[in-house]
């Protein structure tokens, strides 16, 4: 889904803090339009637009990533036992599988699919900030798009849509996604293990 504000689209990449955010602009009634973009079979969808399917507006965009690690685990769990919806493409295809052979599937078979996946978002996005980060990185944002907000909702604003997983990785399937997501790994600082990701 992508969100306009005053000012900005906010691009909201899955698994990210997007609903937190998307819900943030609801709340203090900063939302100013949800945008629904065409699809190809016809159909209207509000599901995820990417930069790409948006780079006809003028509008400033902003997103927000996640380190591999977090963002494979948080996927595979939300659709597993969440998500019924399995139409987002090859991903979906793979993540009916146990949890490691999802990550083996995923790295053997679309090596740096994640960073690709990014890049159609963040390649039209003038800021990018980090999920682990979430409130500093949009205080900022919106500071740096001179966007009135109400900060002290934006910092005390509980956290929501988290889903709890015991899926661990092992070291060899950390260190492939390490691997083959290292464009991400190098851009944004990633270049760190996760507490709590590994058996």
């Amino acid at each position: 889904m992508a969100i306009r504000i005053d000012k900005a689209v906010f691009l909201h990449i899955p698994k990210t803090g997007g609903t937190w955010v998307t819900n943030y602009f609801r709340e203090s009634g900063m939302l100013r339009e949800e945008i629904k973009v065409q699809h190809p079979l016809g159909k209207v969808y509000l599901a995820h637009a990417n930069g790409l399917e948006l780079q006809q507006s003028d509008l400033p965009k902003f997103c927000f990533v996640r380190h591999p690690l977090t963002w494979y685990r948080s996927y595979w769990q939300m659709k597993h036992f969440n998500v019924p919806d399995r139409s987002q493409g090859y991903i979906d295809t793979a993540v009916d599988q146990l949890f490691h052979e999802f990550i083996k599937t995923i790295t053997t078979d679309r090596p740096g699919f994640l960073s690709e996946y990014f890049a159609e978002y963040t390649d039209y996005c003038l800021h990018v900030g980090k999920q682990e980060t979430l409130r500093e990185d949009l205080n900022e944002i919106l500071s740096l798009l001179e966007i009135d907000f109400d900060k002290d909702t934006l910092f005390h604003r509980k956290s929501e849509n988290v889903i709890p997983t015991i899926q661990k990785y092992s070291w060899e399937l950390a260190m492939e996604i390490m691997k083959t997501e290292k464009e991400i790994v190098d851009k944004y600082g990633y270049d760190y293990i996760p507490d709590g990701v590994m058996e």
